[in-house]
């Protein structure tokens, strides 16, 4: 589960609460997420994302509390066959924001984007600026399958903050085989990060062959 949020925080969420209150939306669980709920012990979240969709997508560019913002963010990771969540959600990446928010943000994009926003995400996947924010966009490039996608993915191998999930997607988008031979060489990386993460899915691969 979240942890405690810090001051200003259910201050800064009223607003939001307010607004999913009057749309006939029940708000307890707003802001809480459970990853394997305990009959007994840890209840299941109640929070109906689905239905509080509309007031989120309104919300999410007005609210200014990051916390707020990503409690938003994550509620957005659902599955809806509408293009408008990863729309936001793409929006929302190109805020300024801290690391570890944008690796939120990009986690939730990874989950609701459609075919139509490979393109936008293959492009923010390839900003090195941002860091271990581009994790999960650089980790489901073998999604998307075009030239411009690969080309990100192999850039990414050598990147300290993007190895391991871009190898890993690199496996995917290849085959074990074709992935040794861009894998391979990085075994002797200066960084010892990327090393280290080269050893790791060298191993998954000779298990695997």
């Amino acid at each position: 589960m979240t942890s405690p949020p810090p001051d200003g925080y259910e201050h800064d969420a009223e607003p939001v609460k307010a607004a999913l209150e009057a749309a006939g939306i029940e708000t307890r669980d707003f802001g809480r997420f459970v990853n394997r709920p305990v009959p007994g012990i840890i209840d299941p979240v109640g929070f109906d994302a689905i239905r509080a969709m509309p007031v989120l997508l309104e919300w999410l560019p007005q609210a200014r509390n990051e916390r707020v913002r990503e409690a938003i963010v994550r509620h957005l990771a659902v599955k809806t066959g509408s293009s408008q969540p990863a729309d936001t959600l793409i929006e929302e990446y190109r805020r300024p924001g801290s690391a570890n928010h944008k690796w939120a943000v990009a986690d939730a994009i990874a989950f609701a984007c459609t075919r139509q926003h490979f393109a936008a995400i293959t492009v923010l996947a390839a900003d090195s600026s941002q860091g271990i924010s581009r994790q999960p966009l650089v980790g489901m490039l073998w999604r998307v399958k075009t030239p411009a996608a690969d080309q990100v993915l192999l850039d990414a191998l050598g990147c300290s903050d993007t190895a391991l999930v871009a190898m890993s997607a690199l496996r995917r988008r290849l085959g074990s085989t074709q992935a040794r031979q861009h894998i391979g060489p990085l075994l002797s990386h200066p960084d010892q990060r990327v090393r280290q993460a080269a050893r790791q899915q060298m191993r998954r691969i000779d298990k695997r062959t």
